[in-house]
């Protein structure tokens, strides 16, 4: 059947009810319909589903790409929470170690102590005076000393271990009289809690 054929039963079939048209022209109006049917259904809901599915593909690489960096940025935080519990640990045992008076003997003989536990020659130990700061009273006492330097260094930490609160500033470790001796001076600061009348002054 040649151009000219279909388009004169195209036009003997104009009005006509479909169920009266040949097969041919049926079967040809039913496809139509089903190629019109998969066209909308495209447009209308496989295109927005295509668009979200690429939209959400592209959000997963984004989320991919920048995971490392805010796992990173997580375990800092957690290392630092850590580091602040630490932190906050160590100032309650620093405030536990206050005493609400400073026994400058005392503190001596626990220096002393220590230096005669670690086999080290007390050259001397001079208190000066006390002064104010932020709620403590600081005390401070001048010692010098010399011996070994891996007694030295044991020293320094008898010192920071005990029961008052003691702590060894502006020290100077210079080479001893003796050979293979070390010289330690340092400034051994005492610390109090501070009377109220102490801290508004």
């Amino acid at each position: 059947m040649n151009a000219t054929a279909l388009i004169v039963q195209w036009r003997e079939l104009n009005g006509s009810h479909p169920s009266s048209w040949p097969r041919a022209w049926r079967n040809a109006l039913l496809l139509m319909l089903f190629v019109a049917i998969v066209l909308t259904g495209w447009q209308l809901y496989l295109m927005p589903e295509i668009a979200a599915l690429e939209r959400s593909e592209h959000d997963y690489a984004a989320v991919k790409s920048t995971y490392p960096e805010k796992h990173r940025r997580a375990m800092a935080f957690a290392h630092s929470a850590r580091r602040i519990q630490d932190l906050e640990q160590r100032v309650k045992t620093l405030e536990q170690q206050l005493k609400t008076f400073i026994d400058v003997d005392l503190v001596l003989d626990g220096i002393g102590d220590a230096a005669l536990q670690n086999r080290l020659q007390f050259e001397f130990a001079r208190p000066g005076h006390t002064e104010t700061k932020h709620g403590y009273v600081e005390a401070p006492i001048a010692i010098r000393l010399s011996g070994d330097y891996h007694d030295v260094v044991r020293f320094t930490a008898d010192i920071a271990a005990m029961t008052h609160l003691v702590i060894l500033g502006d020290m100077r470790v210079s080479s001893a009289d003796r050979p293979g001796q070390v010289r330690l001076e340092a400034i051994a600061l005492a610390y109090r809690m501070a009377p109220r009348k102490e801290e508004k002054s």
